[in-house]
């Protein structure tokens, strides 16, 4: 029996969460579809019925000054409001007696004229008719001067409208369905670490202490379930078993000091000596609890960060592009891209110091740190109402997300052995991308659905959740502060990592490349270009769901490759190339979806091909700095760096497209990252390969 094998329990626990989600959800949402389809057309002839009175009624009362319909003005500025706002309806449309067009607005007047001439239009009565004319469905209703009909309005809706309407809900109802089946993974993948696979792990390597003797800690374990009252039982045993020690201890002392047979002291003492040779107990007088530490201990709690984070992703530039107007004389995609920037220049400012206060404060209480400031970030997001304020905002946001991030990567780092660097650092990877998958989405419906400004309310509420979840999960398992040798504090002994040329050209050649594609490409062009394409808050989110799709799939094996094979800086070179040529795709398609779409799947096989292998790749290069300065510290700085690529990424972009358009500051951008991607290709040759890759001396 394995007793660490948790696989096909977690498999079975999916499949049930699969069955009792999917089913019913499935089942009331076709339901509920038929419904709406059969109520929507009634519906939206009431609606065009109710556009095209009131039309014919302000008309007719024009008609009626004796005004003839062929000399009206402002026809077109009087259509256009309505259109705005029902975009159900595709046109309206005045014609005379005959069915000759003489205002038009939505279609061309030779798509819709040659009907009207031929149609019997003396059959329309009060109530109107309705007529098939191609894609459209026509309402026609009479216009009166008196009791003469001096033409008509008509009112054409998409005969494909409630189709599309269907399609667009029933997407909307599978993001909800994938995005409620990863929660359940997250949750269940949580359930079964921490109250199955942790404990029995826990319990195996009692195990094994005790078959080498040592009996110097118990088993913790605070569920009420079978495994929580199996290792209770052991714990209990083992406790008798060290009471039976200290019982057998105190008789030889009393033996030794109180015996007049000096033979028999020596045997006894001989005794003691061969049990206390054999068997080890603690040596405070009572066993420790033995807690450990494990990288899917934080999991959930990043997970829901992340997610939080992640459901403004998909409209974040256009809910400034609707601020804009408070920053006078000033680009306005410029203006879209600064609080991307900023937010992301807040983490690099951030990151150095939340790695300083992880060692100082632990990973548990830097997290609850980072979460306050998050938190009001978001309240505040939702209440701006100017760009000045929303920057702020958004400031704070990222300051509070690079403290929890890295209080995660913290924890996850004191977990992992080193041989396993990778895929623990592929445990917050993969939190991170699933995250992504359902944030993303999601956040695209929610705001489709209940508006821009209250999806930021729902990120503050995760937040709060992962907060409260990190303060009850952790709070006996947090690494204690200073674990790690002494530091030199200051950023001037952390600058001293640019002086290792393999540190400083895998960070700007590989990891800020990285970076500026993510942010300035996937968080700001491909938002602000569907948007300009016409495609919805909603559909922009499932498309760019692509991304993390892409890197879940590919992620799990690189950090598998890169622990085995130890390929980590070629992973991440072809990672870079790969990223680079992708994003050329407008060159070759065009502007259109599909350039989008391959740029985008390049760019998640780019970095779910390289995103563990860097981060498993610093500890080797930076060997000597990690021993001095401490593993969590130069990841910080690490981060810090690599962050300017995400603070320049949509600002390069933004300034690109005044020069060259949407499709080609795409192109812009991939040239920029590709030429910086060749150049770690070659550097990366001459790094080595193997554990401890710098063997330099570091000078005193």
């Amino acid at each position: 029996m394995k007793l660490d094998s948790s696989r096909s329990l977690l498999i079975r626990l999916f499949a049930l969460a699969v069955l009792v989600l999917v089913t019913p959800l499935s089942i009331l949402s076709l339901r509920a579809l038929g419904e709406f389809e059969q109520g929507m057309v009634p519906e939206l002839d009431k609606k065009a019925a109710a556009i095209g009175r009131d039309v014919a009624g302000q008309v007719s009362r024009a008609l009626g000054y004796g005004i003839p319909v062929d000399r009206l003005v402002g026809v077109d500025e009087f259509f256009s409001p309505m259109l705005e706002a029902n975009p159900e309806i595709r046109y309206l449309a005045i014609t005379d007696p005959v069915g000759r067009v003489k205002f038009i607005n939505g279609v061309d007047r030779d798509e819709l004229e040659p009907h009207y001439r031929s149609a019997d239009m003396n059959a329309v009565g009060a109530d109107g008719v309705k007529s098939s004319i191609g894609a459209y469905m026509d309402l026609a209703l009479p216009l009166t001067a008196g009791q003469t009909v001096a033409g008509h309005v008509h009112v054409g809706f998409d005969q494909n409208h409630i189709a599309t309407r269907l399609s667009d809900i029933l997407a909307d109802v599978a993001v909800v369905i994938v995005s409620s089946l990863i929660i359940a993974f997250e949750i269940l993948l949580f359930v079964v670490f921490v109250n199955v696979t942790g404990p029995l792990k826990l319990l195996r390597d009692l195990v094994n202490r005790a078959g080498h003797g040592d009996f110097t800690h118990v088993p913790t374990s605070g569920s009420d379930d079978e495994v929580g009252r199996f290792l209770r039982a052991v714990q209990g045993t083992l406790r008798q078993l060290d009471g039976r020690y200290r019982q057998l201890m105190a008789y030889v002392d009393e033996v030794r000091s109180g015996h007049f047979d000096k033979g028999v002291v020596a045997k006894v003492g001989d005794v003691a000596d061969r049990i206390n040779f054999l068997y080890r107990f603690s040596p405070s007088g009572k066993p420790e609890p033995m807690v450990e530490r494990r990288a899917t201990d934080i999991r959930l709690a990043l997970f829901l960060f992340v997610f939080a984070e992640e459901l403004s992703r998909s409209f974040m530039p256009l809910f400034a592009g609707r601020l804009a107007s408070s920053v006078p004389n000033v680009p306005i995609d410029l203006v879209m891209a600064l609080p991307i920037a900023l937010f992301m220049a807040a983490i690099a400012i951030a990151s150095p110091l939340a790695g300083q206060l992880a060692e100082r404060v632990g990973p548990r209480r830097l997290f609850l740190i980072g979460a306050v400031p998050a938190t009001i970030g978001s309240l505040m997001t939702a209440a701006s109402f100017g760009m000045f304020d929303l920057i702020l905002w958004r400031t704070l946001t990222g300051f509070g997300y690079a403290m929890a991030t890295m209080a995660c990567q913290s924890y996850i780092s004191h977990a992992v052995k080193s041989d396993r660097r990778a895929q623990g650092l592929g445990v917050y990877v993969a939190a991170v991308l699933t995250a992504g998958i359902g944030g993303n989405a999601l956040g695209g419906v929610i705001a489709d659905r209940i508006g821009l400004r209250p999806t930021f309310v729902v990120s503050a509420i995760l937040v709060v959740l992962a907060a409260m979840l990190v303060s009850r999960l952790l709070s006996s398992a947090d690494p204690a502060p200073g674990e790690d040798q002494p530091r030199p504090p200051g950023g001037r002994h952390l600058l001293r990592l640019l002086r290792n040329w393999r540190f400083t050209v895998l960070m700007v050649f590989a990891a800020v490349p990285a970076k500026m594609a993510l942010t300035g490409y996937l968080f700001f062009l491909v938002p602000v270009t569907l948007s300009q394409q016409g495609w919805e808050v909603a559909e922009i989110a499932r498309i760019m769901v692509l991304y993390p799709l892409v890197m879940v799939a590919v992620s799990p094996l690189a950090a598998r490759l890169a622990d085995g094979l130890g390929w980590r800086a070629g992973q991440v070179a072809v990672g870079g190339l790969i990223g680079g040529v992708g994003l050329l795709a407008p060159l070759l398609l065009g502007g259109g979806p599909l350039s989008i779409v391959v740029s985008i799947t390049a760019l998640g096989v780019s970095h779910g091909m390289s995103a563990s292998p860097q981060l498993a790749l610093l500890p080797d290069l930076c060997w000597t700095e990690c021993r001095r300065l401490g593993n969590t510290r130069v990841l910080g700085f690490s981060r810090f760096v690599e962050r300017l690529g995400s603070v320049a990424g949509p600002i390069l972009a933004a300034l690109f497209i005044p020069l060259w358009g949407m499709s080609g500051a795409v192109a812009g951008l991939g040239v920029v990252v590709l030429s910086m991607a060749v150049v770690f290709a070659i550097a990366s040759a001459a790094y080595g390969s193997g554990p401890h890759i710098e063997t330099e001396e570091d000078p005193a």
